[in-house]
């Protein structure tokens, strides 16, 4: 991935390091300051890496690509447990290729942070239910804490994990019969996972002052929020998410028909875990396409158990693998099918991964021309007012807590208005404006520029002010 090429791989990734960087600048006294309809935590995490190794791209994205390396080994691990290690590398390599997965490896956003923490909190319990060591079901439930302070999506792991508690009662209660008292009902892994989860997420929120559920939460679910997207269709989305992984969809298939699922406790955790994210994503509007990663990696895994039975299949056959014998190890049709498919879409995938790197770079010379514009005035500049904070992490120019965070939904959501930019621009004054996302904030704010603003440089995408007693330069 050229993640030293390309000016931002998401719109999400200069959010996130904005608010980094106001963090490194020290002009946040009070979170509270920032509007943001997720928890601090991550943004925190960031400042402190940077802070560590150094202020750059570079640096931040590796930050990220450590996550995602934290996520590909909970998740071979927990295939090699249950699966063996042939079958781990294979559905490793399928994940890897999955769609937009190397692109989040590399991209400043919470998806690929939160999904490993919270891979490895399901890590943490497939170990308890193997030894029954407490430490490791405590372990869990601080690891989804902590997943879930950076992003709230992960929710939907806690009934995953409770329902997979509860059908494994057999496995995990003791073999002698119990008197039922409050040190009991204290000590049984349910509720010691929900009291770790509760007690990190409760002590990490105070310490953050981000227990505002309302917009971390609630903000993501309200009705006034869906009726603003109310082109979007969820159901066409979701099934245009499996559309897109059919190939692990079929293999996924192929490993329940042949895999007798009461033999393996581990299958009910993606088979939970894809149920419940249907439904959720069924009734949630918008669905972005970072969300795919969180029915690609549970699909992967269930498609494993297919690849499972292909390898014992495979073995059976004496000869080199050719595809024109395989009826020779008894695979159905369907299976064939599904073999032959799969292999067909991996150069397809390959193919669309080069491609949509390429665009990345070919768009970010012009981006980069607007940073120097910028950093042409950075040294009498204080203040950058913009709908891209990306420019304000390369140039460490400050943007305004109020409008760090600027996205579809809170434009959507009638948060921001004329009035509310206008205060903004009172407070901070900033000596340089660039617009570049949103044209509509321009046309909020466009009286405010007119009478204390001179132009820079403007086209049908772009539109840079700087202010009227600062001279501008050739």
């Amino acid at each position: 991935m050229p993640i030293d090429q390309v000016f931002e791989f998401d719109t999400d990734e200069g959010i996130e390091l904005a608010k980094a960087n106001l963090y490194n600048q020290e002009n946040i006294n009070n979170i509270s300051q920032f509007w943001s309809d997720h928890p601090p935590f991550f943004s925190i995490v960031i400042f402190k890496y940077l802070d560590l190794f150094g202020y750059s791209i570079i640096n931040a994205r590796i930050l990220t690509l450590l996550f995602a390396t934290l996520l590909i080994w909970c998740f071979s691990q927990i295939l090699r447990l249950s699966l063996g290690r042939i079958t781990a590398i294979v559905s490793i390599i399928l994940l890897i290729i999955s769609i937009n997965f190397l692109r989040l490896s590399v991209s400043v956003m919470q998806g690929i942070p939160s999904l490993s923490l919270g891979m490895l909190s399901v890590y943490f319990l497939i170990l308890y239910t193997r030894n029954l060591r407490l430490y490791l079901i405590i372990l869990s439930g601080i690891t989804l804490a902590l997943s879930l302070q950076i992003k709230m999506i992960m929710l939907f792991l806690i009934p995953v994990i409770l329902l997979y508690l509860f059908t494994s009662y057999d496995q995990l209660s003791p073999k002698k019969p119990v008197k039922v008292n409050l040190f009991n009902i204290l000590t049984l892994p349910i509720v010691i996972w929900l009291l770790s989860l509760s007690i990190v997420f409760m002590t990490i929120g105070l310490m953050t002052q981000s227990l505002d559920l309302e917009k971390i939460l609630f903000f993501h679910f309200s009705p006034n929020l869906k009726d603003t997207f109310s082109n979007e269709n969820s159901f066409k989305n979701v099934i245009y998410i499996y559309l897109q992984n059919f190939d692990y969809l079929l293999l996924s298939l192929l490993g329940v028909k042949y895999q007798n699922i009461k033999t393996d406790n581990t299958y009910k955790i993606p088979l939970f875990w894809l149920i419940i994210l249907t439904f959720v994503f069924l009734n949630h509007k918008p669905l972005w396409y970072h969300y795919m990663i969180l029915i690609s990696l549970p699909l992967v895994w269930l498609a494993a158990y297919g690849i499972k039975v292909i390898l014992e299949k495979i073995r059976q056959i004496n000869h080199p693998i050719n595809i024109l014998k395989l009826k020779q190890a008894q695979f159905s049709k369907f299976a064939i099918f599904t073999v032959i498919f799969t292999l067909f879409v991996i150069p397809i995938k390959l193919g669309i991964i080069q491609w949509e790197n390429h665009n990345f770079v070919q768009k970010s010379p012009a981006r980069f021309i607007n940073l120097e514009r910028i950093l042409t005035y950075k040294n009498q500049s204080q203040w950058l007012f913009t709908d891209m904070g990306m420019y304000g992490f390369y140039s460490q120019i400050n943007i305004p807590p109020e409008i760090t965070v600027i996205s579809r939904k809170r434009l959507n959501s009638g948060s921001i208005d004329s009035e509310f930019l206008f205060k903004v621009l009172e407070k901070y004054k900033p000596e340089q404006i660039l617009i570049n996302r949103f044209p509509s904030i321009f046309d909020l704010i466009k009286p405010y520029i007119e009478k204390n603003y001179q132009e820079i440089y403007v086209d049908k995408s772009t539109k840079h002010y700087l202010k009227k007693n600062i001279q501008k330069l050739s």
